[in-house]
């Protein structure tokens, strides 16, 4: 064919086709103002839902929610846009409207013939329909509050934004048609020219932009013209070498990063995956791209177990087109488990697909374990010391208690008590030893198991042997003190009590349980050394003080109470005789002549002298009677529940088992000893203390100097009455110095 010809057949070509073109481009520009009126429509009825179910932040309620507010706002929006509104509930009842006198308000709206707006309700899909009475087009809007939750509708009238649409449109649509007219005049006239200027350059930019496009970065386009073909084939061929550029920077920034990144397709394949991605997977790139992402990835939750079906972020975000985040565990080929943070963003692309991110966050578990385990220790430690707080409390607390007691038995009671509360589950007993040191006795226990006897010599305790702790028990090498009791099949410690250099007896406690409870002496060793050393020290203590009381009412060399004792002890019984209505008899006693036992036998002799007659007065006294030494060689005995008369026979009983006394010191015979008596009572010679005892020691007096050796009870108020048993005193005193 000609050239002519083609040029010709070209022409026309390109008229008809320009011709088609404005044809094609009026029919879409109509179906484009359709759907752009229906887009407006629909953007209109979703602003005005959204603004109805708007809440402010100073917690004002929405328009839905304020009915005539909500009236008020679709009037004014009828006012400003001329179109009429309805705003229907979840139900389809007219909650408000504007300028539609159809409808009111509290009515059901059922001209949806197909019930387009229930459907709208359920899915929140937007639908048009036409209303059968008024024939007008309708568009159903979904209100939506919170997210995703439909609470009712809104309703447009759609044919009056068409209208408009389509007014706009038509100017438009004339101007294509005689556009689309001109250029097939124009197409005629310029084809040719057209066709042999841009065919070759048209040609070299089209295989260009489909090597570029097939992803061929390298493709340019050589040429030689000056024309704009020419510019085009340069800014191509710049843009080419600017987007290799960003690709080469992007593609080093994927490859050297630290943190996994694998792009995966909108199937879930693999499409690439970075350097860091591969290593925390355990595989190579070229063995995972391709795969679904599931074949080469094995996630599961952050404790290990694994996922529900489609619950993975993986899942979630391939299913939702949305982003997701969360940290889960990658179980990796060689089996270990990798904990990382999976982020997937979906890609904006039409075919869709997801980058995956995964952070290696195993440095902060392990970190998060360290401070877990220092928090674990720490609590430990506060649970010690808040243990050996209480601990201390305790003992602090049972030291008071022991400080506070002022006997033996006392303090023993306490002890008694407080041990089951110290050591719970173990029976156990305190013994002392004997002032002889030669007997060790049981004075506290406690528990359901006896394991000790109650009285034993010190060398049968091992404690005692060595001075410090003996434990012995099953499986124990060590020997078992001679005082246990029990065949070895229970655990025991002894403890000795020793404070201010003194070994005051042992501690003993005995575990039924020993061979299935190895470790319960060492859980409880802290607080038994303190109960030891608590208990120790107040006893040592104890023992002191009743030294001390002792020492301070006792005179040294008779053993018998002191004056200052007698005077509190007699005063005090004093009182409690005349509260019962009972006589108290007070003796007083001298030892004759005692100045020539110590002048012709020395101070030992008269020591001896002042030891035998106490020893005697003990003897012969009841348990209630307090006997003490008064002054020097003088005596004094408080007779409670005693009358005169029996004061006296026990005065004369005591003065003749005196005088038949026999010493010797050093080889020589100290002679006869004996005493004279001064006897007084309650309530004869006195209600006082000091009255009563100012009587009996004037009687005394008188009976030394009435010739000694004798008994003499105190004048009473008549001279005259004196009691018969002075006087048949005084006749032995008599027989006896002529004998």
């Amino acid at each position: 064919m000609r050239i002519r010809s083609q040029i010709i057949l070209t022409m026309v070509s390109a008229a008809a086709l320009i011709g088609l073109v404005g044809g094609v481009a009026i029919f879409t520009q109509i179906a484009a103002t359709k759907y752009l009126g229906l887009t407006e429509a629909t953007n209109v009825a979703q602003e005005l839902a959204d603004t109805i179910v708007f809440k402010s932040s100073d917690g004002t309620p929405s328009l839905f929610e304020r009915p005539e507010a909500l009236k008020q706002f679709m009037q004014h929006q009828h006012r400003r846009m001329h179109r009429d509104f309805l705003v229907l509930d979840r139900n389809k009842i007219v909650v408000a409207h504007a300028a539609d006198e159809e409808h009111h308000i509290g009515d059901k709206f059922d001209h949806d013939p197909g019930n387009e707006i229930g459907q709208t309700l359920d899915d929140g899909v937007p639908r048009r329909f036409v209303d059968p009475e008024e024939v007008n087009a309708i568009l159903a809007v979904p209100i939506e509050y919170p997210a995703d939750t439909i609470i009712g509708a809104v309703l447009l009238e759609y044919d009056p934004v068409l209208h408009a649409a389509e007014q706009r449109t038509n100017s438009l649509l004339w101007l294509v048609g005689l556009s689309a007219a001109a250029a097939v005049l124009v197409a005629v006239g310029f084809a040719w020219m057209l066709l042999s200027r841009f065919g070759a350059g048209l040609n070299d930019m089209i295989r260009g932009m489909e090597a570029l496009a097939k992803g061929n970065a390298m493709t340019r386009i050589s040429h030689a013209r000056k024309d704009e073909f020419g510019q085009l084939a340069d800014g191509f061929n710049t843009m080419a070498d600017q987007l290799a550029s960003a690709r080469a920077h992007v593609e080093d920034i994927v490859e050297t990063a630290a943190e996994g990144i694998a792009v995966l397709d909108g199937d879930g394949r693999i499409a690439s995956a970075n350097p860091a991605a591969a290593t925390m997977i355990g595989r190579r790139a070229d063995k995972i791209v391709g795969q679904q992402w599931d074949a080469v990835l094995t996630v599961c939750d952050p404790r290990g177990g694994a996922f529900a079906v489609g619950a993975s972020p993986v899942e979630m975000a391939l299913a939702t087109g949305r982003q997701h985040q969360g940290e889960v565990r990658l179980t990796r080929s060689d089996g270990s488990h990798l904990p990382v943070i999976a982020s997937c963003s979906p890609l904006s692309r039409s075919d869709g697909g997801l980058v995956l991110t995964l952070n290696d966050i195993s440095e902060l578990r392990r970190a998060e374990g360290v401070v877990n385990e220092r928090a674990d220790q720490l609590a430990i430690l506060n649970r010690e010391l808040h243990e050996k707080s209480e601990t201390t409390t305790r003992l602090v607390k049972l030291g008071e208690l022991l400080q506070a007691c002022v006997t033996f038995p006392e303090a023993f009671s306490v002890v008694g008590t407080a041990m089951t509360e110290f050591l719970g589950g173990l029976s156990g007993t305190v013994h002392l030893t004997s002032a002889s040191r030669n007997l060790v006795e049981e004075m506290a226990y406690w528990g359901d198991v006896r394991s000790s006897v109650t009285q034993f010599a010190p060398e049968d305790c091992w404690a005692l042997r060595r001075g410090q702790e003996h434990v012995a028990g099953p499986g124990m090498l060590t020997p078992r003190c001679a005082h246990i009791t029990e065949n070895g099949k229970k655990g025991y410690v002894c403890m000795p009590l020793a404070a201010q250099g003194e070994t005051l007896g042992i501690l003993h406690l005995c575990e039924p349980n020993a061979a299935d409870k190895p470790q319960w002496l060492a859980e409880r060793q802290q607080i038994l050394r303190g109960v030891v050393d608590t208990l120790a020290l107040a006893l040592a203590n104890l023992r002191l003080r009743e030294t001390l009381r002792q020492q301070s009412i006792r005179d040294p060399n008779t053993g018998l109470f002191n004056r200052r004792y007698l005077e509190e002890t007699s005063s005090r019984e004093l009182r409690r005789m005349e509260r019962s209505a009972q006589p108290l008899t007070i003796l007083m006693l001298d030892v004759d002549h005692f100045k020539q036992f110590n002048d012709t036998f020395g101070h030992e002799a008269g020591d001896l002298v002042l030891k035998q007659v106490a020893a005697t007065l003990i003897e012969h006294a009841r348990d209630s009677d307090v006997v003490s030494r008064y002054g020097g060689e003088e005596f004094a005995i408080v007779m409670p529940g005693c009358s005169i008369e029996e004061g006296a026979e026990r005065a004369e009983a005591l003065r003749q088992s005196i005088r038949q006394l026999h010493l010797t010191h050093r080889g020589r015979t100290l002679g006869t000893v004996t005493v004279s008596f001064g006897v007084a009572a309650y309530p004869e010679h006195g209600a006082g203390w000091a009255e009563i005892t100012n009587a009996a020691d004037h009687a005394l007096y008188d009976a030394k100097g009435e010739g000694r050796d004798r008994v003499v009870v105190a004048k009473t108020s008549t001279p005259s009455e004196r009691p018969t048993i002075q006087l048949v005193a005084a006749a032995k005193a008599s027989a006896d110095v002529k004998g």
